[in-house]
């Protein structure tokens, strides 16, 4: 059998290269397109006068939604300004997501609601929680933009995540509620008796969570929010009640353990310094006081 001439077997060696290279740029291509859609964040971008902050703002999301944020975030920053002494100082990115998640590779709607560190923040307006709260409550959305913007200061003052890799959950996640809902009273949004009223509703009472003890390194969802929340009040009363916390700014103690545990110092030692008791004695004051509650879950009144 008579093989081709070289000539026609050069040619079709060349053309089965070409077309293994154009497959081969065409899968690069369609990648590198996957990944760039996937980690960038198309948005316009809004600074919000006042505060250093710049929102992303992705399509689809409300007016409704949008006065809601820069309320909480407004909010938020006067009242950490008045009762801790300082506020937000670091610029940052606060993206409003629609159709992307918060962070590179996540779907809309992953994120419980948000998530922030210094520098950062987003709110996932996709996520079934912030829907919920825009239809039903919107002072809930409101405190929750504020909450997140907590944590940004948390992280900035660096008691977001303890220096030792110390764990105190509930003291952080407690904070960012007590202070956004804080925000929302002092603008006579919402009264004290209003907010407590979400503590209860939201689960606070529930005779299926756990001891406090549980959650320095536990997670939840609303009834644990609440409970940390309910929990942080009871211990900014004990803070003014030891002296340790002026009556009309107990946010204080707050600040307080945050500088102590950025500085250096064993959680539980900040703790006791801060809020004039120790976490063992908290722990059973605080659980003496909420055991009888909840036999009567859901009437209860704190």
């Amino acid at each position: 059998m008579s093989r081709p001439p070289n000539r026609y077997r050069r040619r079709k060696l060349r053309r089965s290269v070409a077309l293994g290279l154009l497959a081969l740029a065409t899968t690069v291509a369609l990648g590198g397109f996957a990944y760039w859609r996937d980690t960038r964040f198309p948005a316009r971008s809004e600074a919000l006068a006042g505060l250093p902050v710049e929102l992303r703002v992705q399509d689809g999301v409300s007016g409704r939604e949008l006065r809601s944020i820069r309320t909480g975030l407004r909010l938020t920053d006067r009242f950490m300004r008045a009762r801790l002494g300082r506020s937000v100082e670091r610029q940052v990115e606060a993206r409003i997501a629609r159709s992307n998640g918060c962070r590179p590779f996540q779907s809309a709607g992953e994120a419980i609601v948000g998530e922030a560190q210094a520098g950062f923040m987003c709110v996932d307006t996709a996520s079934p929680g912030w829907r919920w709260m825009l239809l039903k409550d919107r002072l809930a959305a409101i405190a929750s933009a504020g909450h997140e913007y907590v944590h940004v200061l948390q992280d900035e003052l660096g008691c977001l995540n303890s220096p030792r890799d110390e764990h105190f959950r509930w003291v952080v996640e407690g904070m960012a509620e007590e202070i956004s809902w804080g925000a929302v009273v002092a603008a006579r949004r919402a009264s004290g008796r209003r907010v407590s009223r979400e503590i209860r509703t939201s689960g606070a009472f529930d005779p299926n969570l756990e001891p406090l003890r549980a959650y320095e390194t536990d997670g939840g969802r609303d009834p644990e929010y609440a409970l940390w929340h309910l929990a942080v009040r009871r211990l900014l009363a004990e803070a003014v009640a030891r002296g340790v916390a002026p009556a009309r700014r107990p946010e204080l103690a707050l600040r307080h353990f945050c500088d102590r545990v950025a500085a250096g110092r064993r959680w539980h030692s900040a703790f006791e310094s801060s809020f004039g008791i120790s976490t063992d004695r908290f722990y059973a004051r605080f659980e003496a006081v909420r055991r009888p509650h909840l036999r009567s879950f859901g009437s209860a009144s704190w």
